[in-house]
């Protein structure tokens, strides 16, 4: 159900609120809070070519995330909407709080910019393409533990 505030906006501006909304939720560290935007045939083209996920996939994915990194804030840099498409610059700190990549906890704070390009239909993420370097976060986290 469409609240008031969203129904004078156009579906642009409703797809770049929703995308907003989403990256909001990674401050709750739960895989079950991003769970609720994804539509049930989603499928995330993930960063460097790796095999595609669907949405079970996905949540697996973001349970090992939210097991290593915790105080999560997920920044919107920069948003430019195109049709059902969003295209996000993000930049993300999180805290080293478990191990991640084979590398101990460091309570080290890390910044993870990247790139999130979601495809929204009916109100939900059914598409969704991410690009980020998962070299510079194992860089950041292993200076720490090195120290």
């Amino acid at each position: 159900m469409k609240s008031k505030s969203n129904s004078s906006k156009t579906p642009s501006e409703q797809n770049k609120l929703l995308a907003r909304r989403y990256f909001e939720e990674y401050k709750k560290g739960e895989a079950e809070a991003l769970m609720k935007f994804i539509g049930p045939k989603y499928v995330l083209h993930p960063q460097g070519g790796l095999p595609a996920m669907n949405a079970k996939e996905r949540k697996k994915d973001e349970m090992i995330f939210f097991s290593a990194f915790s105080n999560v804030e997920a920044i919107v840099e920069d948003q430019i909407v195109e049709g059902e498409k969003v295209a996000n610059r993000i930049t993300m700190h999180c805290t080293h709080s478990g191990r991640y990549q084979g590398v101990p906890a460091t309570g080290k704070r890390v910044t993870i910019p990247y790139i999130d390009i979601l495809r929204i239909k009916d109100g939900k993420v059914v598409e969704e393409w991410v690009e980020f370097d998962i070299n510079r976060i194992v860089q950041q986290i292993e200076i720490s533990n090195s120290s």
